[in-house]
């Protein structure tokens, strides 16, 4: 029997052996030969294409994600109350390691307490003073002396480099947390 191409075209279309298949956000069959997987060899990868919901979903769930996300283990219970608050207070994962890594979060057994500790906050001012004095006499040191050579004004900037490095860790560390939650207007501890 001899086919014409009138014929081919009346009929189904000819399946091949080929299947098509993507890489996505989740898994999903689009067709029959058209597969969306998820085939992800990297966290950082889900981290930056998922949407928050999917994330905070995840974090409540899964252990090991919500430790990779937040850099600290909690039980479910905690995981739940502390997604809750950064989402009420609408705070970002970094803001949320930078609390817990200052020390004003707290999580507990089955509760989380966030503390506004204004120590930390006067710490980094009393660092901020000390060092602060500390560069000012080591600049006068030098502008001063006797023996100005070309050293000297290197000597002065390598300080007033390793100074502007200093400040922004006191700053990032103690004064940048106190600030966040005086923001978000926490000022006494808070236990969820």
């Amino acid at each position: 029997m001899i086919f014409m191409k009138n014929d081919i075209a009346n009929n189904d279309i000819v399946h091949t052996s080929t299947q098509q298949s993507v890489t996505g956000s989740s898994h999903r069959v689009a067709g029959r030969d058209y597969i969306e997987h998820l085939n992800v060899t990297d966290i950082d990868f889900i981290l930056m294409t998922e949407p928050k919901d999917n994330l905070d979903a995840r974090a409540i769930v899964n252990e090991r994600f919500f430790n990779y996300r937040f850099k600290f283990h909690a039980n479910k219970v905690v995981r739940e109350k502390l997604i809750n608050f950064q989402n009420t207070l609408e705070l970002t994962d970094v803001e949320i390691k930078t609390l817990y890594s200052v020390g004003l979060i707290h999580p507990k057994y089955n509760e989380l307490t966030i503390k506004s500790s204004r120590s930390v906050f006067y710490l980094g001012w009393i660092f901020t003073a000390i060092i602060t004095l500390y560069f000012l006499l080591l600049i006068y040191a030098f502008v001063c002396s006797s023996h100005q050579t070309g050293l000297a004004g290197i000597t002065v900037l390598s300080s007033a480099l390793i100074y502007v490095g200093v400040m922004w860790l006191i700053d990032k560390r103690c004064l940048q947390p106190s600030r966040l939650l005086r923001n978000k207007q926490i000022y006494q501890p808070i236990t969820l």
